[in-house]
């Protein structure tokens, strides 16, 4: 969503963003931004009728051409009639919960547009909600490249990174295993960077000692910018896993990388596959040895996957990328 805002004011359209958040924490990033964002910060409750309210107001008051909406959950409460096309993006954990799919269903259907971030999302929704086939949708992988970074090729400091949040999903934990067969069967030491914050920190770097990976293994401060990592790394690593209340939708950080001309290597959970092209390798979920081969494998024939990279990214440039969402219609 952030993306779409930047770059649609980029392309000299008017843009305003109806946001949650803390007005105080979040002041840096709204101040160097140049078109409107107003926040919302009260409890949940009052948070979605006032937001609500607000934007119903808004509606009535501007001409407005489109509306992106992050989830089913902000265009839930919108009741009010515009001509502006109405667009509704799913990314895939959101429509695990059954629970609610009475409520999703009456909301993604006030959508005159449903974008879907990778085919993998699309065709878990129209099985859990089969009465969606009727809705107008589209698919665009949600990645915008703003420049490609061609270097010469020297020794970095990480063989291998990891920029995501730190869940069980992301597979962390199986890179420690292939790094440890790596270790005692090839006599192969590699250096292992993690950047991201989540509840899996604790667990990960008490499996880095179960590993006997310390030295091996740098968890990296949440504040170090992420292109400083990919310029610092040889490879993208990210063996998703599917669990059931959780899918990986596609795969953002596995593009960023291969800007930077990382191969990427990931599993053939959820969306991720889609997120790499002949630039890396996919393996089977939840497979340390074929992870370990594949790591081989890439190093064996890194120019040619770094290569791949750079051209895999390209298709990602940021201003294809605003075209494809702001001509959806």
């Amino acid at each position: 969503m952030t993306n779409i805002a930047q770059y649609a004011f980029t392309a000299h359209n008017k843009v305003t963003v109806l946001s949650d958040g803390s007005k105080l924490t979040s002041s840096d990033f709204d101040n160097k931004c140049k078109f409107k964002i107003f926040r919302f910060d009260q409890i949940k409750f009052l948070r979605k009728r006032i937001k609500s309210n607000f934007a119903h107001n808004f509606l009535k008051e501007n001409k407005i051409d489109l509306i992106f909406f992050d989830s089913w959950k902000s265009i839930e409460l919108l009741n009010f009639n515009t001509h502006a096309k109405k667009i509704c993006l799913v990314h895939g954990n959101e429509i695990l919960n059954q629970r609610k799919k009475d409520r999703i269903l009456k909301s993604l259907n006030k959508a005159d547009l449903i974008i879907f971030n990778s085919n993998y999302t699309k065709n878990k929704t129209i099985k859990n909600f089969k009465i969606l086939k009727k809705i107008d949708y589209k698919i665009i992988h949600p990645a915008f490249v703003e420049k490609i970074l061609k270097s010469k090729i020297i020794k970095n400091k990480y063989d291998l990174c990891t920029v995501a949040r730190l869940e069980y999903r992301k597979g962390h934990h199986l890179v420690f295993e292939a790094m440890s067969i790596l270790r005692n069967k090839y006599d192969i030491i590699l250096k292992y960077a993690i950047l991201g914050d989540g509840p899996e920190l604790s667990r990960l770097k008490d499996l880095v000692i179960r590993h006997s990976l310390h030295g091996q293994v740098e968890f990296i401060n949440q504040d170090c910018p992420i292109e400083k990592i990919f310029k610092n790394s040889s490879v993208h690593i990210m063996p998703t896993l599917t669990t059931p209340e959780s899918i990986e939708g596609f795969g953002i950080s596995n593009i960023e990388a291969a800007s930077y001309g990382l191969p990427c290597i990931v599993s053939n959970s959820g969306g991720t596959p889609e997120s790499v092209g002949n630039n890396g390798i996919i393996v089977k979920e939840n497979n340390p040895k074929e992870l370990v081969n594949s790591i081989i494998d890439i190093f064996k024939k890194y120019k040619t996957y770094s290569k791949k990279s750079y051209i895999f990214a390209n298709k990602f440039d940021s201003k294809k990328k605003i075209k494809e969402y702001l001509n959806i219609f």
